[in-house]
């Protein structure tokens, strides 16, 4: 066996990271073993030398020689201490998942991801919630240790900047990101402008049943993508149409269509209608972006607009563990009820 590296030159460790020191000391020894610094047989530095170097537990230290000892990277000889067994390997797979946030639709493309993935790799959630500056520190702190990534980005001006931290073979961009950054990067994302679009497209005849048409969507990172398509569709029909920003309170009108993006909206559209006895449907008319099933049964049924984000997690995780780098216009869902 060869001596024992010095432990400063072959593990790297920031305290002020999130990410777990056992978990730093693993991704370090497997970078060595990548990058050659590490090969078969040489031994590696001793618990209690690495708790000094470094002023850490040694429990730390124990737990990340077991994980390596458990994949069958390293063993150890009672008296002599660890030394690397197995220097020909592909890493697994060590995901991480970037998300804006979770509710529901988030949820159905999270577990839909997770089901495809399986045992096939380990997978670690993080969230942003749409600030450039989580975003930023999310990715910095966590480069180095994983291998594969997959983001739905803030779009900020300075997010390119930030993707540039991140393996670029292995980084995926998931549901938006697909104008801004797709020339670049695989990825498997909704097309917000086409989609609504379209859904005009598919249902214009149904239109001319309203007065006309409003949008009411509050600001949000993505709503001017949605805007643009549908006023696209609008500056060439006769329909009268309105895009209303400012929803808290909006002044509702009989014979409208409503297209809406915020479950908060669509309690105040359902609860004005039925204090001025109106049918939804009939006398005003509603289309929820996003599908959850309580709008499959809340004032007789509440048409929506979803992207499928069930599919869209499954062809991720398909995209990811067969190292596929395509380019996926997610589909676009409308599901039909009382309500529209």
């Amino acid at each position: 066996m060869k001596n024992a590296l010095n432990e400063q030159s072959l593990i790297k460790i920031n305290a002020q990271e999130s990410t777990p020191i056992y978990k730093q000391i693993v991704q370090s020894i497997r970078d060595a073993i990548t990058s050659g610094k590490l090969k078969q047989g040489d031994t590696l530095p001793s618990v209690n030398h690495i708790a000094a170097a470094f002023s850490i537990a040694r429990g730390s230290i124990f737990k990340a020689y077991n994980d390596l000892r458990n994949t069958g990277t390293i063993d150890s000889i009672p008296g002599k201490g660890y030394f690397v067994t197995n220097d020909n390997f592909t890493p697994d797979k060590n995901i991480f998942l970037l998300l804006s946030t979770f509710n529901p639709y988030r949820e159905v493309l999270f577990n839909a991801f997770i089901n495809e993935i399986k045992a096939k790799a380990t997978v670690d959630i993080y969230f942003h919630h749409h600030n450039v500056k989580v975003f930023e520190t999310l990715i910095k702190n966590h480069s180095a240790y994983y291998n594969t990534f997959v983001v739905m980005p803030v779009l900020h001006k300075d997010t390119k900047k930030i993707l540039t931290e991140l393996d670029q073979k292995r980084l995926y961009l998931l549901d938006s990101g697909m104008k801004e950054l797709g020339n670049k990067y695989p990825y498997v994302c909704q097309n917000y402008e086409k989609d609504i679009y379209n859904f005009f497209e598919s249902y214009k005849e149904r239109l001319n049943n309203y007065k006309r048409v409003v949008l009411l969507f509050s600001s949000n990172s993505r709503s001017y993508d949605v805007i643009t398509g549908f006023e696209n569709f609008f500056k060439h029909s006769a329909i009268p149409s309105i895009v209303e920003r400012e929803t808290v309170g909006y002044k509702l009108r009989k014979g409208d269509l409503y297209i809406i993006n915020d479950d908060n909206d669509l309690v105040h559209i359902i609860t004005t209608a039925k204090m001025n006895g109106w049918v939804l449907g009939k006398d005003l008319g509603i289309v929820s972006y996003h599908e959850t099933p309580l709008k499959s049964i809340i004032a007789e049924g509440i048409t929506t607009i979803t992207s499928d984000f069930g599919k869209m997690g499954t062809d991720m995780a398909k995209m990811v563990l067969n190292n596929k780098r395509e380019k996926i216009a997610n589909p676009f869902l409308t599901i039909e009820r009382n309500s529209f």
